[in-house]
């Protein structure tokens, strides 16, 4: 299925990314050599997660598999299942002992216990925690219409990043996987990207002084197809780092190179630099859902089973 092949390739570039989060581009061509990235890393080599086994997955996939089987027990996407969810996945994985969850987050799920107003506490969350989540938005019910899909998207992000930037990114994300599984046009999958955007942007409390997820995906559609000069863009100019918009950039220019090629979607984006395993992850799902399959060696997504398969089995990967 389409389904489960997204989340084959979510995880994959989760994985295939982490070892290299947040190096240098200098620094991973060091340490990969002139082949670059020909398969899983050891992530003894990584600056920050030396400690995991090769192939574990990070916040990215575990966050999208809590969301998604709260989102599917409940047959509903909702601000409640979500704060609900996320604080299950703090508590079961460590997240916040392995700083895979940002202050802000914490925060904010730390006051809506207190009693505050999800909506008010997710408007310190600029980052892409908030986009990284929009698979699960979309697969739990990606027959949706379009109100039900902003709605989802809305209430994923809603509790931790509810502003102008995590939501325009999101939407863009989101409207562009959905259109990408319909079996919509490269040129259809980005003018969906744009209109999303907007749309969930129009939700945000406030416009902040930022950069746009939107204007930065138009112009991912338009940028030299050269490999190097993309790594280059990408990195130096426009940023790989935490913000929403250099995520959902740096997404959309891989997909616009990469297109059905999953396995090289996951190869660019993990020797980009900056924040890898999130751009890898996104990228290769929006990969797979144009392609409805992926070109991912079985060798590979074994590992990934293997290593990862408590999580996988608690959090209803197999009925995908």
């Amino acid at each position: 299925m389409t389904e489960r092949a997204i989340l084959e390739a979510f995880a994959e570039g989760d994985a295939v990314g982490m070892p290299t989060e947040f190096m240098t581009q200098e620094e991973i061509a060091s340490m990969l050599g002139c082949e670059g990235v020909t398969g899983l890393i050891p992530a003894e080599k990584s600056f920050h997660h030396s400690n995991l086994p090769m192939g574990s997955v990070t916040d990215d996939t575990e966050q999208v598999l809590y969301l998604l089987h709260a989102f599917c027990k409940d047959s509903c996407a909702s601000v409640e299942n979500t704060v609900s969810a996320l604080e299950a996945w703090i508590t079961e994985t460590g997240a916040a002992e392995k700083h895979y969850i940002g202050p802000s987050s914490l925060r904010a799920l730390s006051r809506i216990r207190e009693g505050e107003d999800p909506a008010v506490a997710g408007q310190g969350g600029t980052t892409c925690g908030g986009i990284m989540r929009v698979p699960a938005a979309v697969l739990w019910n990606s027959d949706a219409g379009e109100d039900a899909l902003t709605e989802s998207i809305l209430c994923s992000l809603m509790p931790t990043h509810n502003t102008s930037e995590a939501l325009e990114s999101a939407g863009a994300y989101g409207f562009a996987l959905r259109c990408a599984m319909r079996g919509g046009s490269f040129e259809e999958i980005f003018a969906e990207a744009e209109r999303g955007g907007r749309k969930l942007m129009a939700r945000a409390p406030w416009i902040a002084c930022a950069a746009s997820s939107v204007e930065r995906l138009k112009a991912a559609r338009n940028l030299l197809r050269d490999r190097e000069t993309i790594k280059r863009t990408l990195f130096y100019l426009w940023g790989t780092g935490l913000p929403s918009a250099d995520v959902c950039g740096a997404v959309f220019a891989v997909f616009a190179y990469a297109r059905k090629n999953v396995w090289e979607a996951i190869r660019l984006s993990t020797e980009l630099g900056g924040d890898t395993d999130t751009i890898g992850a996104l990228a290769a799902a929006l990969c797979a859902a144009f392609a409805g399959g992926h070109n991912i060696p079985e060798s590979m997504i074994s590992v990934i089973r293997k290593q990862n398969a408590a999580l996988f089995a608690a959090k209803m990967w197999d009925t995908f």
